[in-house]
């Protein structure tokens, strides 16, 4: 039990040390003092997020096949190099090259961290409160922890963009230290085929053919990608309304705050509420604080933008569990990879598209926001309820 509880708290803290990056407050300004336009900043996340999600699934897979551990080692020290070399890029080239190996890496390590809070937790106590306690826990923690890197992310890029990139380093370095001394006895992914292609596959289609699974899997994905295709333009927001440079990352920090309180709020309440409930909830506060900054923007109502925050923080600790509940633990690393995926399969063309719409006014970062992705809320929300 003591070897259990201290594989679990190596988990959760290489989970929370990895959550943020120290330089993403001032990635927006950095891209554009080389060059790059705002269009250029969206197709160089489309192509991170392509490099991952078509990484994802066999990464995950690998995982569950041979070792959760070890792949987390690899991706936290793959990452580390990664942005010690971004913080050299001189053009749109090289943000390319560097977004590709992040995805390379982040591959490896996505789905592993949920996967192993859930086999430890449930070591200790089966009856799955543990795990979903210590979910909202570390949710809440990586906010915290994300906080403090923008509070020192601002200041140090306003003194230099690429000292900022490359101290974002330190945390994957952290978090790939320890993952080294975790002791994984978690139940590995048998194949039943033996082509590992079509064991995958196997996998991935008897996820989306369970319907249950798989309208989670498209609740989680809605409810992530919502709050997500418009934080590139969440800086450029923040320096309209008037908010100085560096000053930006006191609002990346109220964001963080945001996301904290929406996380523990989360731990403590979605267990009672239903689960078209639980996904409402983020859909209507990313609606509201669109809507109410399209209405009227400037330094008064550009802060309506932590309600982004609050429903970041809430979907974080209360819709993986809602797609965990219906894998197998044998299958845990490759089903949350399945979620992330179809996630990131929607991030591509919003990012895209919200990333147009700033170029031609920053405030319709917002309104491309709302028209994405109401019209995909509203089927998911019908068919939850109605179950």
């Amino acid at each position: 039990m003591k070897e259990t509880m201290k594989n679990l708290r190596l988990v959760a803290f290489e989970s929370i040390v990895t959550a943020g990056i120290l330089s993403i407050p001032i990635m927006t300004p950095f891209f554009n003092s080389i060059g790059l336009n705002q269009e250029q900043i969206s197709l160089s996340q489309m192509i991170f997020t392509i490099v991952i999600m078509t990484l994802n699934i066999p990464a995950g897979w690998i995982a569950d096949r041979f070792s959760r551990k070890w792949a987390n080692v690899i991706g936290d020290f793959g990452c580390c190099l990664s942005l010690v070399f971004y913080a050299q890029v001189q053009d749109f080239a090289g943000v390319v090259i560097c977004e590709t190996s992040l995805g390379l890496f982040m591959a490896f390590s996505q789905g592993v961290d949920a996967s192993l809070l859930r086999h430890f937790s449930g070591k200790i106590d089966g009856s799955g409160k543990l795990f979903k306690t210590t979910n909202g826990k570390v949710a809440s923690l990586q906010y915290l922890c994300t906080l403090v890197m923008v509070l020192l992310g601002g200041p140090i890029g306003a003194i230099d963009f690429r000292l900022a990139i490359g101290l974002s380093s330190i945390s994957f370095l952290a978090g790939g230290v320890a993952s080294l001394f975790i002791k994984d006895d978690s139940e590995n992914l048998i194949p039943q085929q033996k082509n590992p292609l079509r064991d995958m596959t196997r996998v991935v289609k008897s996820a989306m053919k369970n319907p249950h699974l798989r309208l989670r899997i498209f609740a989680f994905a809605v409810s992530r990608e919502c709050t997500h295709g418009i934080i590139w333009a969440f800086t450029p927001l923040l320096l309209l309304a008037g908010v100085p440079l560096a000053w930006v990352s006191v609002g990346w920090a109220v964001n963080s705050i945001a996301g904290f309180f929406g996380s523990r709020i989360a731990a403590k309440y979605a267990h009672t509420l239903r689960e078209w409930q639980v996904f409402a909830i983020p859909i209507v506060l990313v609606a509201t604080g669109t809507s109410v900054m399209l209405a009227h923007f400037g330094m008064a109502t550009v802060w309506l933008y932590s309600l982004m925050g609050l429903a970041q923080g809430w979907t974080s600790a209360a819709m993986m569990p809602l797609v965990q509940q219906h894998a197998h633990a044998s299958e845990q690393t490759s089903i949350v990879s399945a979620a992330k995926v179809i996630a990131q399969l929607l991030y591509i063309p919003s990012v895209w598209l919200i990333g147009v719409a700033t170029d031609i006014k920053t405030e319709y970062s917002m309104l491309a926001t709302l028209l994405i992705f109401l019209p995909l809320s509203l089927p998911i929300l019908i068919k939850l309820r109605k179950e």
